[in-house]
């Protein structure tokens, strides 16, 4: 359990591309929040503050507040979406949802190898093959990362993601299997 930050917004009335690029050249970003009822209403953001909730521990699990300046507060929001300039790298709008701290979401967590490998040990490489796994968790319990101890892992041999230990009341949202880290050989060491 960690301690939601608060997130302010505008509300407006106005929408549209023109409106937009208006806010955009005021140093602001549009934005959309969708409701538990799938009602939604327009906001403006500062995207420097958006920056700095985004590029937390927890990226885009972050559950927060989000309080609209002279009116509600919706206790637990999750950003749904953002969308980022390809070439200056701005952020330019972004969605956030309002979700029920009781029912579960689908959202992907990092996985984390911690310790050195037995196949490392004997000149082998640890290879990350997917850097991460999609879970199902209640906002409040969305882990921040997924370690997992490679210490005995072998040459050759590699890590799947039903291996991994998934905190309590934390289930996968996978169908298929796959590998998450391998222990590759390295060509100086296939050639002996």
């Amino acid at each position: 359990m960690y301690e939601k930050p608060t997130f302010n917004v505008t509300g407006r009335d106005s929408s549209g591309k023109g409106v937009a690029r208006k806010l955009r050249a005021a140093g602001l970003i549009p934005g959309t929040c969708y409701g538990l009822n799938g009602e939604a209403f327009s906001v403006t953001a500062n995207p420097e503050d958006l920056f700095k909730l985004l590029t937390g521990k927890r990226r885009t699990n972050i559950v927060f507040s989000l309080a609209v300046e002279g009116g509600e507060t919706f206790e637990y929001v999750m950003v749904r979406e953002y969308q980022v300039d390809p070439v200056r790298r701005d952020l330019l709008h972004a969605d956030f949802v309002v979700v029920d701290p009781d029912v579960k979401v689908k959202v992907t967590v990092p996985v984390e190898a911690h310790g050195r490998s037995k196949g490392e040990r004997e000149g082998g490489k640890l290879r990350i093959v997917r850097p991460h796994v999609e879970v199902s968790a209640r906002p409040m319990d969305i882990p921040e990362k997924i370690l997992y101890d490679v210490t005995n892992l072998g040459l050759s041999q590699s890590v799947l993601a039903s291996a991994l230990t998934l905190p309590e009341g934390v289930d996968p949202a996978y169908k298929m299997d796959f590998a998450l880290l391998q222990v590759g050989v390295s060509r100086v060491k296939a050639k002996e």
